[in-house]
């Protein structure tokens, strides 16, 4: 009579679990399947409890769970090699895992003093999803016939638990497909980096804000838009970049231990263009996320060139205006004025002309089209930065010279070059340690056509910057003292000054300087052999030498303040009109 009792009920069971395992595929998601599960065990086995664990990588989870609340769902995750294997292989009693004490899920269950207990491994032949995991409260009889069903019961739930990943990875993709038409439709219909944002935000249901280059917020849709929600993503995002600088910059819990972000940088061909972010505190990350980011970062992409191409070719336009404006003879005059209006420059406003260049100090390690990318690159950055900190300058690209158009302040002229060109080294050593600075400006405009001869001055300002105040770095034409007459002087008297005066120590060094520079040395220290030995390095001696040399060569007599005065002027001179003398002076 027990065995046909026992035949019954286990009967009756295996009817059950199937007409269960026909419900598994009705259901939407997987969640809603494993909860069913649980709740139709433990009403048809009068469990106290029903959970279901599921394998995530190397950790085991809870999934679902029905019936009495314990203690030991706070464990969880719990790393799959501190379980018992045989968990996973079939039906297990608690009688026959009792022996395993290495087990945690065993020992969890002991300490709830929970007196009997079994687990249904999820499986099939594609793959192993965790396993189930019944209780109760009292001591209850465990029919050893049932651990076949109870196999192939878990088999079937693997079955479903598939399913539903299938049915809901084929959802995720629709709704991608859907999402990259609606991105694709916003960047063709128009220029609205808004509407990006926006659907993004409403597909991952979570918080995104573009930032520009310079981690300012320029777009964004926040879920719980209150209080200073945007700004505290802000500074989160800020720190997570200046710490990394990667393709994938993972955010951490710096500022707010409850919040998570993650920063993924905008780039076309190696330029930065802006920062990603996304608040992924209630996100689940996977490859279906990753992929709408990914979609996301090539539609901003798209929309941030299309910007870029709009501004270069204003960039363009007035480039062109300015370098007719820095012309001797401007023949339209008209035109200059109507380019400024559409720029909203007032060009009657007094302005300095001012030329900036940089050079690197080891460059033998580049070739010549690494250099100028280098340059390029860095001047990008530069650019960008003086536009945000000194809006009123106009900055133009002519013939490969960096020229700047500043209106007068209200600062004294020098203070106001001075702070500029401080911030311009500041911004540069951010970027690199290998780069001299120089920047020159020229005198003050009161006329239209002022701004040619400010631009002259500029670059004769240039030409003594680099020779005479290199390690100063920039110089006011106003100042330069008696440069400001030699650069009037006609440049055909000034090569017919240099060619007598210079030329023969010139020619005589070539590429070799030194002579020269212990003329100018000696001629700049008023002829004191003990100053300019120590600012040369050299023993007292070897200057005298060189001394000798020079007057031989030049036919000079260095005591004679006649002859230093011509000499001094012709090195004035040659610092003046450096460039200009280059080629002529290769003829003669």
């Amino acid at each position: 009579m027990g065995i046909e009792k026992t035949k019954k009920i286990v009967k009756k069971l295996e009817t059950q679990l199937k007409t269960t395992s026909r419900q598994l595929v009705q259901f939407n998601t997987e969640e809603d399947t494993l909860q069913y599960i649980c709740d139709s065990f433990r009403e048809k086995l009068s469990a106290d409890f029903v959970g279901i664990i599921v394998k995530m990588g190397n950790q085991l989870s809870i999934k679902s769970w029905s019936g009495a609340d314990l203690s030991l769902t706070e464990a969880f995750p719990i790393s799959i090699d501190r379980c018992s294997p045989s968990l996973f292989s079939y039906s297990k009693t608690y009688e026959e895992i009792k022996q395993e004490t290495d087990c945690e899920i065993n020992q969890l269950l002991l300490k709830e003093k929970v007196p009997t207990w079994f687990t249904v491994p999820l499986k099939n032949e594609l793959g192993l999803f965790g396993f189930c995991i019944i209780g109760f409260f009292q001591k209850v009889k465990l029919y050893t016939e049932l651990q076949t069903i109870f196999d192939e019961f878990g088999k079937d739930v693997a079955i479903a638990m598939l399913y539903q990943r299938e049915k809901q990875h084929k959802q995720e993709l629709q709704l991608l497909l859907n999402y990259q038409q609606t991105l694709v439709k916003e960047t063709l219909d128009g220029d609205s980096i808004e509407g990006i944002t926006e659907s993004l935000s409403n597909l991952l249901s979570c918080s995104v804000i573009l930032m520009d280059r310079f981690m300012r917020p320029i777009s964004y849709k926040l879920v719980v838009d209150q209080g200073e929600e945007l700004q505290l993503l802000v500074e989160l995002a800020t720190y997570e970049i200046v710490q990394k600088h990667s393709k994938k910059l993972w955010g951490s819990t710096h500022l707010d231990d409850q919040r998570k972000i993650a920063v993924w940088p905008i780039d076309v061909g190696g330029d930065l263009l802006g920062y990603l972010v996304i608040d992924i505190t209630p996100i689940k990350v996977n490859d279906y996320f990753q992929l709408s980011i990914d979609v996301a970062r090539n539609i901003y992409s798209v929309q941030f060139m299309k910007q870029k191409l709009v501004l270069d070719t204003k960039e363009q336009v007035k480039d062109s205006f300015i370098s007719k404006l820095l012309t001797e003879h401007i023949e339209d005059l008209e035109s200059i004025f109507r380019y400024a209006n559409l720029f909203n420059w007032d060009i009657r406003r007094p302005h300095f002309v001012a030329i900036l260049a940089f050079t690197l100090v080891n460059d033998s390690t580049f070739t010549i089209l690494e250099k100028e990318a280098y340059k390029s690159r860095l001047w990008e950055r530069l650019k960008s930065n003086i536009t945000i900190y000194y809006p009123e300058v106009q900055i133009i690209n002519k013939s490969g010279e960096i020229i700047l158009i500043s209106p007068e302040s209200d600062t004294n002229p020098k203070s106001y070059w001075s702070k500029f060109y401080e911030d311009v080294k500041k911004w540069i050593s951010r970027e690199a340690k290998d780069v001299h600075v120089c920047l020159a400006i020229g005198g003050k405009t009161k006329k239209i056509t002022d701004y040619y001869r400010s631009y002259l001055e500029a670059v004769k300002t240039l030409n003594v910057v680099k020779v005479k105040f290199k390690d100063y770095g920039f110089a006011l034409f106003d100042e330069l003292g008696a440069y400001t007459l030699l650069h009037q002087i006609d440049l055909q008297m000034v090569m017919i000054f240099i060619n007598k005066h210079l030329l023969p120590l010139l020619k005589y060094e070539g590429t070799n300087m030194d002579l020269y520079h212990t003329l100018h040395m000696y001629l700049q220290y008023n002829g004191n052999i003990k100053e300019t030995s120590e600012v040369l390095y050299i023993h007292r001696s070897t200057l005298q030498y060189r001394l000798e040399r020079i007057e031989s060569i030049l036919n000079v007599e260095l005591n004679s303040s006649e002859d230093r005065f011509n000499l001094m002027m012709a090195i004035k001179l040659y610092d003046l009109f450096r460039d200009e003398l280059a080629i002529p002076m290769e003829r003669v």
